[in-house]
């Protein structure tokens, strides 16, 4: 399966049917979800890329809600990609954009901070790959006015743990929980 394939398979079966992000579908079921892939092994394409579309997001307020740039073969450790999370926000702020968009990221070794990595509660954050999420901060505005959105993971992390561990690696088999660096 192509990488935009499974992209969007991870969208619909994980994101909008498991409801982790509850905003999701109206955008993406209206065609306003961008998916971009960077085939490039190197991480300085890759934030070209980041760059590039941030630049076309910024222009196209009107056809496009939210773009997904995916590293289909650059950064793949976690660790690194945490690391080249910190060049994504400096592009942001040299870019002037930092008030109008916000970053999410998703990756398939996701571990949050302070948990172990076999914890259910990270494949809210775990994707088939490495991807740069570009958020419009009023949609965030607007969202977080409208609902209860620090409610959000909490209710993310029970609707994984009562689905139990088989299942959720049913539902994102890409996922591993080994952070390796290339020596």
């Amino acid at each position: 399966m192509d990488s935009t394939k499974l992209v969007q398979q991870w969208i619909e079966r994980c994101v909008i049917n498991l409801a982790l992000c509850p905003f999701a579908s109206a955008p993406y079921r209206a065609g306003r979800v961008k998916i971009v892939v960077c085939p490039s092994s190197s991480e300085r394409d890759y934030l070209t890329t980041i760059a590039q579309e941030l630049t076309q997001l910024s222009k196209d307020k009107a056809e496009v809600e939210t773009t997904l740039v995916v590293a289909e073969n650059a950064v793949r450790g976690f660790l690194d990609f945490n690391e080249f999370l910190a060049d994504v926000e400096s592009l942001l702020e040299k870019m002037e954009l930092d008030s109008i968009f916000q970053i999410a990221s998703f990756h398939p070794q996701y571990r949050f901070a302070g948990v172990d990595a076999d914890d259910v509660g990270n494949y809210t954050n775990r994707a088939p790959y490495p991807i740069v999420q570009w958020l419009r901060a009023d949609t965030i505005t607007k969202a977080v006015d409208a609902t209860d959105t620090l409610a959000i993971p909490d209710a993310n992390v029970k609707r994984l743990e009562s689905m139990g561990a088989a299942e959720c690696r049913r539902l994102f088999p890409w996922v591993s929980c080994v952070d390796e660096r290339p020596d």
